[in-house]
């Protein structure tokens, strides 16, 4: 018998020798994916909630806000907090967006260093997305 990972190890490259994982084959991320998802919403005409990320309090994590705090969160979409939210909008800076409480600055100084180089920017995020008639809470990421 072969040890632990070895068949993990060979399916892995066989997927890659087929372009899986690639940018235009792009791996998917607890099996979501994107298009699917996107054409389920729409066609339905409801929007996406993650179950992997539910609007909930385990999504923020144990220990992150006060019990006050987290007594305050409401979860909102972006429709009821702007009347005309975007998601991209003339263009994209490291300046855009702000740390919060939540310790991410981590993720945050990621996307502003992908700001810097916008042909990398525009493989992570693809663009054309926003909040369209098509809109239905997904927003898709590489």
């Amino acid at each position: 018998m072969p040890p632990p990972g070895v068949c993990l190890n060979i399916m892995e490259a066989r997927q890659k020798q087929e372009g899986y994982g690639s940018l235009l084959n792009p791996s998917l991320l607890f099996s979501q994916d994107y298009q699917q998802l996107k054409e389920f919403c729409v066609t339905r005409r409801v929007k996406f909630i993650d179950d992997m990320f539910p609007p909930d309090r385990k999504s923020i994590g144990q220990g992150i806000l006060s019990p006050s705090d987290l007594a305050r969160v409401v979860w909102l979409r972006p429709a009821k907090i702007s009347q005309n939210p975007s998601f991209v909008l003339h263009g994209f800076s490291r300046f855009d967006f702000g740390q919060g409480a939540l310790g991410n600055c981590w993720f945050l100084a990621s996307i502003g260093a992908l700001t810097f180089q916008d042909h990398i920017f525009r493989q992570v995020v693809p663009a054309k997305q926003g909040f369209d008639e098509n809109y239905c809470g997904l927003f898709h990421f590489m």
